[in-house]
């Protein structure tokens, strides 16, 4: 049974939510086996999870509450009953944002005997222990790995997916956003410091054109901690005729920076971006002068008002009596919702290969979640295949439900991705 974690309060930095770790010897548990026991997954009557997330570190923000959001879900799926009759173990170890830890953490778990590895929200610190789960021929998803190559079956192997619908529908749902708002022109400013960033400016590209749209100027700035695009800012502040809107491809802290400066820089279009701008981070970065600003999220809740969904309320309630503060992004959502696709998956299995769980995770169905029914994975498409996103709007430093927007295909780039069209 999973080791419960229900620490009296929380603290948040504009960075990351509490750290995993402090949840765990909050609740007594060991910090490497939330269990409590030896990590060995011989047991028949369980399903092992190894979570090799990054709970300190840049990436702790994108990790921290979807693993929270799993881990919670794990223990409402243990109290049901399980999966199939068979308690889920969680095995949580601290990957730091760095990937030679990925790799060491995942060769760690994979010689305990998990039976599914689950690993950070990012394809560039996901691949090493994503490579070592296909070599074992064990299942690995990524909790919300948003860059196309997790999932595409052949990067890193077809044991491998992503509980993300992926930054090429971000960035071709942002395009089909703003067609249908009537924005003909676009400027594109591209981060260029990982590879998420990169495939939703490519795919935004793809789709905007695609549907009569104009690319008038495009800039690049290279990213990370020290966010300084004053130059690209004049550009584009000088640049006639002005753009119907700014397509920033980047993720906060450092897409927000870059927000910011646009703004100071006097640039007043639009600013539309991926789902890795949302959250408390970008008004706490830009704050009340953030205005005209929409991306492409997972859900409106909590900080963002308006979208009447009744099934994420109950998801921030749970989420807050467990942790002692809500989800400071929609990124936590996609946690929660993988397990319960995991749970709904697998259901029958038994014990079970790797094969076998790798079978069934393809066995595409619809999943109940909060935002509705979502299906995940095909043979060919290793990510959420069917998934409406939530456009929300930044005004005067509030956020809101502005709609659900979604594509009916992802644009063929040629780069290999199995789930384009």
């Amino acid at each position: 049974m999973l080791c419960s974690a229900r620490p009296k309060s929380a603290k948040r930095t504009a960075l990351a939510a509490f750290s995993l770790a402090a949840v765990l010897a909050a609740a007594g548990c060991t910090g490497t086996d939330s269990a409590g026991g030896s990590g060995d997954s011989g047991d028949s009557d369980t399903v092992t999870i190894g979570f090799a997330l990054s709970q300190s570190g840049p990436m702790a923000p994108f990790d921290v509450e979807p693993g929270n959001a799993a881990l919670m879900r794990v223990a409402q799926l243990n109290a049901q009953g399980g999966i199939g009759g068979r308690q889920i173990k969680a095995i949580v170890k601290d990957v730091r944002s760095d990937p030679d830890t990925v790799g060491t953490v995942a060769t760690e778990l994979v010689s305990e005997g998990v039976n599914l590895l689950v690993t950070p929200c990012d394809f560039d610190l996901s691949a090493p222990g994503a490579s070592v789960a296909q070599a074992a021929s064990i299942p690995a998803i990524s909790i919300c790995a948003g860059d196309p190559k997790m999932a595409d079956t052949k990067t890193l192997g077809d044991y491998i997916f992503s509980g993300n619908a992926g930054s090429d529908v971000e960035g071709a749902t942002g395009a089909a956003w703003a067609i249908q708002r009537g924005w003909k022109s676009a400027y594109v400013i591209q981060d260029e410091s990982i590879e998420y960033t990169k495939s939703a400016g490519k795919y935004f590209r793809a789709e905007f054109e695609k549907q009569g749209g104009t690319i008038v100027g495009e800039d690049a700035f290279p990213g990370g901690d020290n966010v300084d695009i004053s130059s690209q800012a004049n550009r584009l502040r000088n640049l006639s005729p002005k753009p119907d809107f700014v397509y920033v491809a980047s993720w906060n802290p450092g897409g927000a920076t870059a927000i910011r400066q646009l703004r100071d820089a006097g640039v007043t279009a639009p600013i539309v971006g991926p789902a890795a701008l949302d959250g408390q981070v970008l008004l706490g970065i830009v704050g009340n002068r953030a205005s005209d600003i929409y991306y492409t999220a997972f859900a409106c809740y909590s900080y963002c008002s308006g979208s009447g969904q009744n099934g994420l309320d109950s998801f921030v309630s749970d989420y807050e009596k467990q942790y002692g503060a809500k989800p400071a992004s929609s990124y936590a959502l996609l946690g929660y919702n993988l397990i319960s696709a995991v749970g709904s998956l697998l259901d029958g299995v038994g014990p079970g290969s790797g094969e076998q769980i790798k079978a069934a995770l393809e066995n595409s169905k619809p999943v109940t979640t909060p935002i509705g029914d979502v299906t995940y994975f095909s043979p060919t498409c290793h990510k959420i295949t069917n998934m409406p996103l939530t456009v929300i709007g930044v005004e005067q430093g509030s956020m809101k439900f502005v709609g659900q927007q979604r594509v009916d295909a992802i644009p063929n780039v040629g780069d290999g991705n199995t789930c384009a069209s």
